[in-house]
């Protein structure tokens, strides 16, 4: 008989002073899989970092309601997997984590592990190398084979959808086969309904259970809306690539890469994870290569290039929104959908609110050539609308964009696909 693992009755959590979630309440059943969704913000991260014990042990916050088993225990039987990946890494080397982790001290076995996701042959490469689809990969192997109680927080946002269906089939077996419970926070149902029990929608940090995906009229006008910006040529930088390993590889990561990018275009880089699309963005916006051969032709435009990395933390320099974009970037804080929270201290906002700053941020700046590492990864369908539109508004601004995705509505408003690493 299957039994109630976690009962949640009225949870209130305040962050900050802030009223995150209002009278939640669910049952989560042992071996089953528990999906939630909602917009950006809405409280979900709130809920798995409560269910975690993170709120209010590392993060400070005022729990109230019921939980069973209470949170000390469930603390015990749980590990949450942060939607934003470098901040679960914590070890030097991919056996390291593995092992220290996991209690799995023999090497043949890390490997044989690290197999089930294509990481094998990373078995000794520095954690830091690792793209945010490989942290995202390595971190389900670590929590999976840790904890009976699996907290996933978007854990399918930076990898290509091959992967993304590695990593669901798997969750599946550990559901099925070893009695695992996994609660996920994500925004692809499609991708989750054959293994998920139920779907809560959050918003406005309240949830309720649906039967239908509430993002459909969303996604179905993207479909239909959707188109490439009018090209009209002119100036316009090319980027070559000879071929690039980083110094403590044997292997090539890019080769034979040419193409160009006029302003007002969108160019999509796109490739399975850990191909190199990060990297790519990286060395173009150096404005020159580091490894074997001469790689980078930009044609004098370094001065005028920025990338907007996949860590939004990263780019972020000041205290709220309004002052990252200035008095005359307040319209891009419009174009993403947060003028509500301009003065928002950015500690405050949430990973894909910060996502959506950042990007406003670059555009405010009136760059000619805005590099993007992944700027729709952990949005839903409508907040990745609102920066797909604010992309096709700077193009026709003038704006080039040079971004590397495996998201295909990011796809649907490219002048050109370049294809890096191995043919998916």
């Amino acid at each position: 008989m299957i039994r109630d693992l976690i009962v949640v009755r009225g949870l209130n959590v305040w962050v900050d002073g802030q009223h995150v979630l209002r009278g939640t309440s669910f049952d989560v059943y042992e071996g089953n899989v528990v999906l939630v969704v909602g917009p950006s913000g809405s409280g979900k991260s709130t809920l798995l970092k409560t269910l975690s014990g993170v709120i209010p042990s590392v993060i400070r916050g005022e729990v109230r309601g019921y939980l069973n088993p209470p949170q000390e225990v469930l603390r015990s039987w749980s590990l949450y997997v942060h939607q934003e990946p470098w901040f679960f890494i914590s070890t030097p080397y991919v056996w390291s984590e593995v092992a220290g982790y996991t209690g799995i001290k023999s090497l043949n076995s890390i490997r044989e592990v690290l197999n089930e996701f294509g990481l094998n042959q990373h078995l000794y490469r520095t954690t830091y190398t690792l793209s945010a689809g490989e942290i995202q990969r390595l971190a389900f192997i670590i929590a999976s084979n840790s904890k009976n109680v699996v907290l996933l927080d978007e854990p399918t946002s930076y990898l290509d959808r091959r992967n993304s269906e590695v990593l669901v089939r798997f969750a599946g077996k550990l559901v099925k086969d070893y009695g695992r419970t996994i609660v996920v926070v994500d925004h692809d149902i499609s991708l989750w309904e054959g293994i998920a029990s139920k779907v809560l929608y959050m918003y406005g940090g309240m949830l309720s259970e649906v039967s239908s995906n509430p993002f459909n009229d969303v996604v179905e006008y993207m479909v239909k809306a959707l188109r490439p910006p009018e090209s009209k040529g002119g100036d316009c930088m090319r980027v070559c690539v000879d071929s690039f390993r980083f110094p403590d590889s044997e292997e090539l990561l890019l080769t034979d890469i040419d193409f160009e990018v006029c302003r007002g275009e969108v160019v999509v880089v796109r490739g399975p994870s850990g191909s190199g699309k990060t990297t790519l963005l990286k060395l173009i916006a150096e404005g020159y290569l580091r490894g074997d051969g001469k790689v980078v032709s930009m044609g004098g435009h370094r001065g005028r290039v920025v990338l907007v990395p996949d860590n939004p933390l990263l780019y972020l320099t000041s205290p709220t929104p309004v002052e990252e974009v200035g008095e005359h970037g307040i319209k891009y804080l419009e174009y993403v959908g947060l003028i509500g929270k301009a003065e928002t201290p950015v500690m405050r906002l949430s990973s894909g609110e910060r996502r959506r700053l950042a990007i406003a941020s670059a555009l405010s700046r009136g760059y000619e050539y805005v590099l993007i590492d992944e700027p729709t990864a952990g949005l839903d369908p409508l907040n990745k609308s609102y920066i797909i539109e604010v992309l096709i508004k700077a193009a026709g601004m003038g704006a080039g964009f040079i971004i590397a995705s495996h998201d295909p509505f990011l796809e649907r408003i490219a002048n050109k696909v370049v294809s890096v690493g191995r043919p998916q």
